[in-house]
């Protein structure tokens, strides 16, 4: 089950028009949990970097911890996340950081940023 939620991962950035370049920084899998952090060229060559953490739980993948951060010449254009700060946001845990302030965001996934 797992395998085949990473395999899904690298699907969806390999299929993106949106991207020039996969590189994977880390990836691991195990009976219960896997990792992948990749950093993608996109093709405005801004680069976007993911990383999600997932379990099992119970018949379902969980995602428990995931970023997706874009940027260009070291400076932030946008980073979806859901680190367990900005509490006083309605959407807490989902949030996204933009150069002007932190806002509310639905929980994102990996095809949600690419388009």
């Amino acid at each position: 089950m797992l395998e085949s939620y990473l395999a899904d991962v690298k699907a969806s950035l390999t299929a993106s028009s949106n991207v020039k370049d996969i590189e994977v920084l880390e990836e691991f899998i195990t009976s219960v949990s896997g990792y992948p952090e990749c950093r993608l060229l996109m093709i405005d060559n801004s680069t976007l970097y993911i990383s999600e953490y997932f379990t099992i739980f119970g018949d379902e993948i969980k995602r428990d911890k995931y970023s997706y951060h874009r940027q260009r010449n070291n400076e932030l254009l946008i980073r979806w996340d859901n680190a367990p700060h900005h509490r006083e946001l309605s959407t807490f845990l989902f949030h996204v950081h933009r150069k002007d302030g932190v806002f509310e965001s639905k929980e994102m996934t990996v095809e949600d940023v690419l388009k």
